[in-house]
């Protein structure tokens, strides 16, 4: 009986399972130690120092409040109580955001609203990025100068630079769409797949404050899709398998697909990159348009503090999200690579 585990792609799997591993644990003691590197700590903010109240002990309010959230213990003990309790699922509460509050329930409302905004701009924008890259190669001529001049242009556009020129034409000199937020951080819009918050009034709403946002990531990415599709169909028009294809009389559109197939494969390679850059890019989008995701939260818990335990789960689930899907990603490519799937390694 064969191992099952001298399966070239389960020891791919393997492989990646044990450097997202590393990865994680050392971004998480990245995000714990950098914010403490920052002078002063949330209970400054809470209580200035030097603070003086009549008739009140701030000392000993001060002090208190430091022992109750663990900030008079030393660094290295800090560290290892911070993982007994991440290792037990506890995140800790917001000490100046939303004092008292489990930050596990602060994030866990903020996280879907940045996924229903990185999900649709990275599908969409692959799919329709190499379809309009894959059909200038094909077309060729002034055509496809123009989508590649295009899409380089589009792909080097600063998506918050680009979301702040569409705040200009299309919510002040042209006010289609509103300029910024909900009106208040507390105000969290329906969800897209939450079916019992559905009706007309509140999905047309939802789109209007969704629309540049969304615009404004998508169009940079989309360049940079169609950029690649149109490098890789071209150079694979050129191949030999292709030229022989068209020797023997394949139809355009069946040469067409073989070309499109093998072109495919570098672009999924592209797909982690992109994951990542679209996660950090989320991040400001999300401030500038005041959408009420993880990444507009985590900047209120760093001007608020700066917020340790709101600061980190706002991270960590940012950090999750982007392992998640880069694993995702590897183990998609490789089912689409048979030189992966069937042996030829990671």
């Amino acid at each position: 009986m064969k191992n099952p585990f001298a399966h070239p792609f389960v020891i791919f799997l393997i492989k990646k399972i044990i450097f997202y591993a590393i990865v994680m644990f050392v971004a998480v003691t990245l995000v714990f130690f950098i914010p403490r590197f920052i002078p002063g700590n949330p209970i400054d903010r809470l209580i200035p120092p030097g603070m003086y109240v009549p008739g009140v002990d701030i000392r000993k309010i001060r002090e208190s409040l430091m022992q109750y959230y663990g900030f008079d213990k030393p660094l290295l003990e800090q560290y290892i109580l911070f993982w007994n309790n991440l290792l037990r699922g506890d995140l800790g509460v917001s000490v100046t955001l939303y004092p008292g509050v489990q930050v596990s329930e602060i994030v866990g409302s903020r996280i879907p609203y940045t996924l229903e905004l990185v999900i649709p701009v990275l599908i969409i924008s692959f799919l329709v990025g190499n379809w309009i890259g894959a059909k200038a190669a094909y077309v060729g001529g002034k055509l496809s100068e123009f989508v590649y001049f295009f899409s380089v242009f589009s792909n080097r556009l600063p998506s918050f630079w680009f979301g702040m020129v569409l705040i200009y034409l299309l919510a002040i000199r042209l006010p289609i769409f509103p300029p910024y937020g909900y009106g208040s951080p507390e105000i969290l819009p329906m969800l897209w797949w939450d079916i019992s918050t559905w009706s007309l009034r509140a999905f047309l709403d939802k789109l209007r404050y969704f629309c540049l946002p969304f615009i404004s990531l998508f169009i940079v990415y989309l360049g940079g899709w169609a950029t690649g599709m149109r490098s890789m169909v071209i150079h694979e028009l050129d191949s030999g398998y292709i030229r022989y294809a068209e020797a023997l009389g394949f139809r355009r559109s069946k040469v067409q697909s073989y070309a499109q197939r093998n072109a495919i494969l570098p672009q999924f390679t592209g797909l982690n990159l992109y994951l990542n850059a679209l996660i950090g890019e989320t991040t400001v989008i999300e401030t500038v348009f005041g959408w009420p995701g993880v990444g507009r939260l985590m900047y209120q818990s760093v001007i608020s503090g700066p917020d340790y335990s709101v600061i980190f789960g706002s991270f960590l689930v940012v950090m999750v999200v982007v392992i998640i899907g880069n694993f995702i990603i590897d183990v998609l490519y490789g089912l689409v690579d048979p030189r992966i799937r069937i042996g030829g390694g990671a």
